[in-house]
């Protein structure tokens, strides 16, 4: 997306002014705008770094003060909550989850002091047996409350929230395997935007060997991803392919 910002400018609307833009969202009033995508944050395939990793979304360094390089990032986004019932949201996002790492805050007007809005914060965290990338997610979400859903009705569509997300780039990133029990998983970190190699299995066989004499396929195949690194977004798999054991 060609970057036609004024130079200095910055996306850091307060709390308030959050609530508000979430507002004109559900009553249909909001024009679309470059800094607030709508996103799907719930459902399959929707791990962060793939639904964010778009050219659409508008990264910004959380920390802009010059007295070094900052590690974090974040991004604005709309989302529709999936709704299993009234008080029930289902947080599943691809191979992981939006974890809830606080209660819900009020939000209350500048002027009025009324409630207008919650708070909560969330983590991404993997399920548990998934290959992925865990670590360095954080999710800030609001959604209107108290004085803002007065004059809403049905035709108002409340299950929209505005998140602020946060990618921690300092966070050391872990490979999780799904191997069988009993078996040995090894990491190797290859540079810093490098491939790990995920070495699964106690020993090594040539494939072109009769598979009788392998006790699994586990035993018989080394499986290596490659996982592409990228600053901003963390590590993603890149390649899986697999090497013959001896």
């Amino acid at each position: 997306m060609a970057d036609n910002i004024p130079i200095g400018f910055r996306f850091r609307p307060s709390e308030e002014e959050l609530i508000s833009l979430l507002w004109l969202k559900v009553t249909n009033q909001l024009d679309e705008t470059d800094h607030v995508k709508e996103k799907i944050l719930y459902g399959e395939g929707a791990e962060p770094w793939d639904v964010l990793g778009d050219d659409d979304v508008r990264w910004q360094f959380c920390d802009d003060s010059g007295k070094g390089a900052s590690t974090k990032r974040m991004v604005y986004v709309f989302t529709k909550l999936r709704k299993l019932s009234a008080k029930k949201t289902a947080r599943t996002a691809g191979l992981g989850t939006w974890d809830g790492e606080t209660k819900s805050y009020p939000v209350e007007g500048m002027i009025t002091g009324e409630k207008i809005g919650s708070r909560k914060m969330l983590s991404y965290v993997l399920n548990s047996g998934s290959i992925g990338v865990k670590g360095g997610w954080i999710m800030h979400e609001y959604s209107l409350d108290g004085a803002s859903l007065n004059g809403l009705n049905s035709s108002h569509n409340t299950d929209y929230v505005l998140c602020r997300i946060i990618k921690d780039d300092s966070k050391f990133t872990k490979v999780k395997e799904s191997a069988t029990k009993g078996k040995v998983a090894k990491e190797k970190e290859v540079g810093n935007r490098g491939c790990r190699e995920v070495v699964l299995g106690k020993r090594k066989m040539n494939l072109e060997q009769e598979s009788s004499q392998a006790s699994s396929l586990d035993d018989a195949v080394q499986p290596i991803i490659c996982w592409n690194g990228d600053p901003y977004l963390g590590s993603v798999p890149d390649m899986v392919h697999c090497s013959l054991r001896n």
